[in-house]
């Protein structure tokens, strides 16, 4: 929130009111460099958007909180609020005029994408970070239902995708996980992308897809695991279970690649950093603990089902 933070500083160094702003979660917003006596303190909430904020200032200033609660709501909605609620309303099914989409999603008519973000910290935060890095873009993020929403252009979507992922991990120390769908060109799209995201989010976390990123267009086969008849995901489960729950870290990570890798031996063996013969060692031992030799298509399909189903189970 580079811009919004500036106006807060701007408006407490013009009023000589020091204050400071913290959503409800503890996310400074704006830290005053004056000097703001805790001792003396007064605090009041704003809503910024759909967050609850808290404003602290000195005691003295106690009758100007009705002015800065109206200047700084205001300026927030003149900054984020017109294209955020824009695509709330798209995504509420609400009714939208093409004069309102074309001023606040002018990047609708050369195609977008919806991309959904979850983090294991402060949602505000990672908010504030893709604020930065689209700081002078046409591009609109928000929290929306309890995932930070971003709609834009992207040209390579996968390489703005690793960007913020990469971003807010490294930023905020923290689990991140992107998913995201088709490209599209219409408002029915975007609310199609928006659900598509949000499914392969719960897939992907579901299935515990290592990378975190989740494309839609890639997930049909976890799709058709998690729609599996319940009598048939047991099944697989009972006869299963103990084995994989025995395997080490190093067998789960070699059928990850393995199977990642398409059942290449070579490919996966250099993945993995291994000889040859080492991942044949380990897809042998797998085929005599498990009776399944997953360099076979069809055992390697019943195989994978199950190893999914359990690791579903896991996240659970």
């Amino acid at each position: 929130m580079y811009n919004f933070t500036e106006f807060l500083k701007n408006l407490s160094h013009s009023s000589k009111i020091p204050f400071n702003v913290v959503t409800e979660d503890g996310n400074q917003l704006y830290i005053s460099d004056l000097d703001v006596k805790n001792s003396h303190t007064f605090s009041f909430n704003i809503m910024l958007g759909r967050v609850t904020s808290i404003i602290s200032l000195e005691k003295q200033y106690e009758n100007c909180t009705a002015l800065l609660k109206y200047t700084i709501e205001n300026k927030y909605t003149q900054i984020f609020l017109s294209k955020e609620q824009a695509v709330i309303d798209i995504l509420e099914n609400k009714e939208i005029s093409i004069d309102n989409i074309n001023l606040n999603l002018p990047f609708l008519k050369n195609g977008c994408y919806v991309i959904s973000i979850s983090v294991n910290g402060s949602k505000y935060e990672a908010l504030s970070i893709i604020k930065q890095i689209y700081d002078n873009e046409a591009v609109v993020s928000l929290i929306y239902n309890d995932s930070i929403i971003v709609i834009g252009e992207f040209s390579e979507v996968e390489q703005h995708i690793e960007s913020i992922k990469e971003s807010i991990s490294s930023d905020l120390y923290c689990e991140c996980y992107v998913s995201y769908g088709d490209i599209t060109y219409d408002i029915k799209g975007i609310k199609k992308a928006y659900n598509d995201a949000i499914e392969c989010m719960i897939l992907g976390k579901k299935f515990d897809i290592k990378d975190h990123i989740f494309n839609y267009n890639k997930m049909l086969f976890e799709k058709i695991v998690y729609n599996v008849d319940p009598k048939i995901k047991q099944e697989l489960l009972y006869m299963l279970k103990d084995k994989f729950d025995a395997f080490d870290s190093q067998m789960i990570v070699t059928i990850e690649q393995f199977v990642d890798c398409g059942l290449n031996i070579s490919d996966a063996a250099r993945k993995l950093y291994v000889h040859r013969n080492t991942l044949i060692y380990r897809l042998d031992k797998i085929k005599k603990e498990t009776n399944f030799d997953i360099r076979n298509f069809k055992d390697a399909s019943v195989f994978l089902i199950a190893f999914l189903i359990w690791k579903g189970n896991k996240v659970e």
